[in-house]
């Protein structure tokens, strides 16, 4: 499975170009150029990290966008834009390896479009293609891009996440390359879209792509959501990307979280929080809420997640109960 960690090297271009020789290679010698995952990724991530240039994965009405930092840049497009729709991506570097729209192993190329508020991902046979994944190696940090959907006023109304080993073309709505961002820069404006948006559906999508940026600040924001006073559905994904996350903390602050919650559906999101955190302190406290909850349904919850997971421990807790009947 291809993990690459960004880079702004030397190194870098010369990967590129030992890859472009490569194809070029494959189609002297008459041979379509069956582009793998590793290659592709390996190219793209070393090319279009500044404004200056669009990423060669994103093809189309794409242009860059003129300014020094990430907010100028932003800021240019909206004026670029006119008053009409329009998308702006970057790549931040990513906790884990994306894939997106299709064969992890193979690059194709996908058409992207907006129809009203939403963004739109269509595959060779136009059959919609928006579906994500993360890949199997977990804390291998590797390149992916960031995509944002604006509306005439410049206000971000939809947002995914887009596979550098695949291909973008964009058409008619024009999109613009911001380039390169640090990962905090990014999150700034993750942040920015999710505080100015009262759309549900767009928080729990932006709450995604907080979860996916490596370093302090993507973990810190969604913890914040998760123990901040976001409608229900938000502060279920909230707890949900907490303990998919693995984090050291993660356990710590999902029990934090219970200890302040009073709604029934987000605290059973946390027992499944708690669950996705694969420890034994995990599972202690799975059994410590079968045991202790004054919540009948919260119970319930902990033993079905005691019984997935195949524990010794969970185990003598099931054979206890079934001694006491």
């Amino acid at each position: 499975m291809s993990k690459m960690s960004l880079r702004r090297t030397a190194g870098a271009a010369g990967i590129a170009a030992a890859l472009l020789l490569a194809l070029a290679g494959a189609w002297a010698a008459g041979t379509a150029p069956d582009r793998s995952r590793a290659a592709a990724a390996a190219l793209n991530a070393s090319m279009g990290q500044t404004a200056a240039q669009a990423p060669v994965f994103l093809t189309g009405q794409v242009r860059p966008a003129a300014g020094a930092t990430l907010a100028v840049r932003d800021d240019a497009a909206r004026r670029e834009a006119g008053g009409a729709a329009y998308f702006t991506a970057w790549m931040f570097e990513s906790r884990h390896t994306i894939h997106s729209h299709g064969d992890a192993k193979i690059v194709q190329t996908y058409s992207v479009g907006s129809e009203g508020a939403k963004i739109k991902v269509r595959g060779r046979d136009k059959s919609d293609a928006n579906g994500i994944s993360t890949g199997d190696d977990k804390d291998a940090p590797s390149p992916a891009a960031l995509l944002l959907l604006h509306g005439a006023s410049g206000a971000v109304i939809d947002a995914t996440v887009l596979d550098p080993a695949q291909t973008y073309e964009f058409d008619p709505t024009p999109a613009f390359w911001l380039g390169q961002a640090a990962n905090d820069d990014s999150m700034v404006r993750v942040e920015a879209a999710f505080a100015k948006s009262a759309d549900e559906k767009l928080k729990t999508s932006l709450l995604f792509l907080a979860s996916l940026h490596s370093g302090p600040r993507g973990y810190g924001f969604v913890k914040a959501v998760a123990m901040g006073p976001e409608p229900v559905k938000v502060r279920e994904q909230a707890v949900f990307w907490l303990g998919a996350a693995q984090d050291p903390r993660s356990l710590a602050d999902l029990k934090a979280v219970y200890a302040r919650e009073k709604v029934e559906s987000v605290k059973k999101q946390i027992v499944f929080g708690i669950q996705l955190t694969k420890s034994p302190e995990a599972t202690a406290e799975l059994i410590a809420l079968a045991k202790g909850e004054p919540d009948a349904e919260i119970r319930k919850t902990a033993l079905f997640w005691l019984g997935q997971s195949g524990d010794p421990s969970a185990i003598r807790l099931f054979e206890e109960i079934l001694l006491k009947k």
